[in-house]
């Protein structure tokens, strides 16, 4: 639904880490960076979680900065 409702181009690196997580959806590395690209996405990520509403589930123990600073690797 991200590709049919939304600009793909725009997420384009949201697309390409949650493809990577598919084969390996166990990769600390890959969560980190999934909520290093929902954290570049600004506004977009309201319009992010309607079409995907599962992202809520991933990110709904951990939370996504304001602030710009790089999230913290989490263990």
């Amino acid at each position: 639904m991200l590709k049919q409702y939304l600009d793909a181009d725009a997420l384009a690196p949201l697309l390409s880490v949650l493809q990577e997580m598919t084969t390996r959806p166990d990769d600390a590395a890959l969560v980190d960076r999934l909520f290093e690209v929902l954290n570049g996405l600004g506004i977009l990520q309201g319009a992010v979680l309607t079409y995907a509403p599962y992202l809520g589930i991933l990110t709904s123990e951990r939370q996504i900065p304001d602030d710009g600073q790089p999230l913290p690797n989490h263990a």
